[in-house]
């Protein structure tokens, strides 16, 4: 919810509040009608992370509001009649807690103060649905709670000319970023932060970016047509024919032929016209006790959609491929509203039902009277057997209304009759399946299995969900999925030069064939070249992306394993000025072998289209030196988390054990001297650029109770970092830093390269003295534990690779820098 809509809401309820206030008399009154609405309506707060009434020895909490399985504020309520602010100042205000204005808020801030205390709320909210109080109790600041501040919001008018503070302070997101300590910072009068300007080591105005002729210009046309009919998402024969394989999807092929030959051999028996009248009589009746519900599991990725596709299309025996209606829901083009959820499934089930039992037709009555054959049977024997008798065109009017009615008052009975028309009439098995579902919440993909489970407990079906591994544990542990017997496979994810050499063969063997009907081919998917020059692409994709292991990894890394962003960043790397595809193109027709060098692919990786590191400009890779210049720490600020979730990783024994919610990453750094609040900063960086990701892969925002675990872009990036000479020149020597001498030397340096390429030779230096300015950085800023060895082990190793020599300033710090200092001049350089 946007603080904007969240203002409207507010004012729409305070109307309400103003015209009924008399009466809004008790405690229950004050929370039903007005803070309920104020905790979910305004704040943004869901219902699942409010607990109302919870007992402890000192009483019952009145509203306990969470994030995972963190408190992170208490909310005390009053009757309206109860006086909290005993001043009369109408205006939002800030007094002091010992104060004489807030002397009568005092039991009820000493109440909820004890709650904070026992479940480790932060902070707290006293009111009585007009008047509200915020109080940050638990300082640990060594001064006495009296000396303390609360702000307060005497009216609904105060709080409506201040909303973007009450907002901040109360709100979901807001709570989630504990934004109400710099607002009562702020009221107590204390500094927020230390800002200062920082200065980019290359010099801004020779930013530029290059020119391509006008050939690569229309070749980069032509290889954009090419990277789309790759990604194969319109072209199923492509993605089917380039899946994959590996042992786990060659055993789940077979099981799942197994299965579906069984499920359609007992069709058969069920079906046998030898079992008499009696059997069409009670099919309706008697559930079949042979079914079949199929999880199948992997990263997102490794090809769910393709795998299922693939199986119905051509692995599965032509002969039971014809007895399957496959019934494919794709969830992405559901709205994602929970509510309507239900109806929408049975509505596009019932869409997929009519379009396989009866294509191409607008179904007639003789058509459903075929599907309702038994209720038809039924009626004209029974209820309406004199109406049959005597007037039949009437007889089947009426039993026209009530199909007419079935489908727009209960479509899940209707669609259960199509689904059972298939089995018993069709001899065919509905294969159900529910795709894309991980692109939700966790609540979204309970909803689905439900109803997926309602399908396979009702129906007699072959149900299929791809699921992230991540969804299965979240489902087994806390959802529905412990309730229910399944079958699993899991897909392991593909390696991305794998996937581009099958993509890359797939294509070629399209163009062995007659020129005609290969440029047809080409054609249907855009591409407007010949087959030579296609020909001439394929071999670059080759040598770049399949027989150069460093940059096929890399890639993989950096898109996570994702092949639609893998392509998208191939793309960009042979479209890039850095590489001159003119060339490319000349070699190969030449008939020389292509031989790119490496520096220029990892320009054309690292810069782009620019002749120099342009953050805003760069979707995959980030720049883990940047800090913030109103928020000033370490440099190594980024790397720090990425190695805190890496040593994480390493000791976790399987998917639950990787993640650290945000609160606990936070509190590990502290003792370095990295503030929560850079931390968090930082962490939401990482998560937009995906070096991190949430275990809710539809969470954007990251919280206290946000669950992370590193990707492996965020591991290819600690490894840029720690030994990649061309990430240090190009992202780090882009990098804004504070003032300094080396800072200084460092751009005299650059200044020199831009004005004459005989100074080339002086990036080893560069290199080098921006180690140096990293690590002294590091140490001004932080302290790292003895037991810390994971943070201890990343700057022993940025230093053993960029800085062998150097030695840290001996200035006045304390025992344990000094220390640390000792520990870094007695590493061994990479020589020893």
């Amino acid at each position: 919810m946007s603080i904007d809509t969240a203002k409207q809401a507010f004012e729409i309820l305070v109307a309400e509040w103003e015209a009924t206030r008399e009466t809004i008399e008790t405690e229950q009154d004050v929370r039903f009608r007005v803070i309920n609405h104020v905790l979910t309506d305004v704040l943004g707060w869901a219902d699942s992370q409010i607990e109302t009434e919870r007992h402890e020895e000192e009483g019952y909490v009145d509203y306990l509001m969470r994030e995972g399985d963190r408190a992170r504020l208490v909310v005390e309520a009053k009757r309206q009649k109860v006086l909290l602010v005993d001043s009369q100042n109408p205006t939002r205000q800030a007094y002091k807690i010992g104060g004489a204005a807030l002397k009568s808020a005092r039991d009820g801030l000493a109440q909820a103060t004890g709650y904070c205390i026992n479940f480790g709320a932060p902070f707290l909210a006293l009111t009585n649905g007009f008047e509200w109080i915020v109080h940050w109790p638990l300082r640990g600041d060594g001064k006495p709670q009296n000396h303390h501040y609360a702000i307060v919001f005497p009216n609904h008018k105060a709080i409506l000319d201040n909303f973007a503070e009450f907002y901040d302070i109360f709100s979901r997101s807001g709570v989630g970023k504990d934004l109400f300590k710099i607002h009562i910072n702020s009221a107590e009068g204390l500094s927020l932060s230390h800002s200062e300007p920082l200065r980019p080591l290359r010099d801004p105005k020779y930013l530029k970016r290059l020119e391509r002729s006008s050939m690569a210009r229309e070749l980069g046309e032509v290889l954009n047509g090419f990277f789309s009919s790759m990604s194969g998402d319109d072209d199923p024969e492509m993605l089917s024919e380039c899946f994959v394989e590996s042992k786990e999807s060659r055993e789940a092929d077979a099981t799942l032929q197994r299965l579906t030959e069984s499920l359609l051999q007992e069709i058969e028996v069920v079906g046998n016209e030898n079992a008499g009248n009696l059997q069409d009589e009670i099919r309706d009746a008697v559930e079949m006790t042979r079914k079949e519900f199929v999880l199948i599991i992997g990263n997102k990725g490794a090809g769910k959609s393709t795998f299922i596709d693939r199986f119905f299309r051509t692995v599965l025996a032509a002969d039971l491929r014809a007895r399957c209606a496959v019934l494919r829901v794709d969830l992405r083009d559901s709205n994602g509203d929970v509510t309507q959820l239900s109806s929408w499934l049975t509505e596009q089930l019932i869409g997929l039902c009519e379009g396989i039992l009866f294509p191409g037709v607008v179904l007639s009555h003789e058509q459903l009277q075929g599907v309702f054959h038994s209720k038809y049977q039924r009626w004209a024997q029974g209820e309406y057997k004199h109406l049959y008798d005597s007037d039949k065109i009437q007889f089947k009017i009426r039993f026209g209304d009530y199909i007419r009615c079935m489908r727009d008052d209960s479509p899940a009975e209707y669609l259960q009759a199509f689904l059972a028309h298939a089995t018993y009439a069709r001899r065919m098995m509905p294969c159900v399946v529910f795709d894309n579902t991980d692109h939700f919440n966790q609540q979204f993909q309970e909803a689905v299995f439900q109803y997926a489970q309602s399908i396979h407990r009702n129906v007699y079906s072959f149900v299929i969900c791809p699921i992230t591994d991540r969804t299965i544990w979240q489902l087994s542990k806390h959802g529905p999925l412990q309730s229910y017997d399944t079958k699993s496979f899991y897909l392991p994810i593909p390696p991305t030069k794998e996937i581009l050499q099958k993509r890359v063969t797939f294509l070629k063997s399209k163009l062995k064939g007659p020129a005609k009907q290969s440029e047809q081919y080409l054609l249907r998917k855009g591409i407007r070249i010949s087959v030579r020059d296609i020909n001439a692409f394929a071999a670059c994709i080759e040598e770049v992306f399949i027989n150069t292991e460093y940059i096929s990894r890399t890639v993989s890394w950096l898109c996570n394993y994702d092949i639609r962003r893998g392509l998208n960043l191939s793309k960009q790397i042979i479209t890039s000025p850095q590489i001159s595809i003119e060339d490319l193109v000349k070699i190969y027709i030449s008939g020389k072998p292509i031989s790119i060098p490496e520096y220029r692919i990892r320009k054309a990786l690292f810069l782009g289209e620019y002749n120099q590191f342009r953050q805003e400009s760069s979707e995959y890779v980030f720049n883990v030196f940047a800090v913030f210049p109103d928020m000033l720490g370490t440099p190594l600020a980024t790397c720090s988390i990425l190695q805190c979730l890496k040593d994480k990783l390493a000791e976790s024994s399987d998917i639950r054990e990787s993640y650290m919610d945000l609160a606990s990453i936070a509190s590990y750094l502290e003792p370095m001297g990295m503030p929560p609040t850079i931390t968090k900063r930082h962490a939401q960086s990482l998560l937009s650029y995906r070096l991190i990701e949430p275990f809710d892969p539809t969470e954007s925002t990251a919280t206290e109770a946000t669950q992370l675990r590193l990707t492996p872009s965020g591991a290819i990036h600690l490894e840029f970092a720690l030994t990649d000479t061309s990430y240090i020149e190009h992202i780090g020597l882009a990098t804004s830093v504070r003032e300094s001498l080396i800072a200084d030397g460092i751009r005299e340096t650059l200044r020199n390269h831009i004005e004459s390429s005989a100074a080339a030779q002086k990036f080893h230096e560069l290199r080098n003295s921006f180690a140096k300015y990293i690590l002294e950085e590091d140490l001004k800023f932080c302290t790292i534990p003895a037991a810390y060895q994971g943070q201890i082990n990343l700057r022993v190793q940025f230093k053993n690779t960029w800085l062998k020599d150097f030695t840290p300033p001996l200035t006045i710090r304390s025992e344990t820098e000094k220390k640390f200092s000792a520990t870094i001049r007695k590493l061994p350089s990479k020589s020893n």
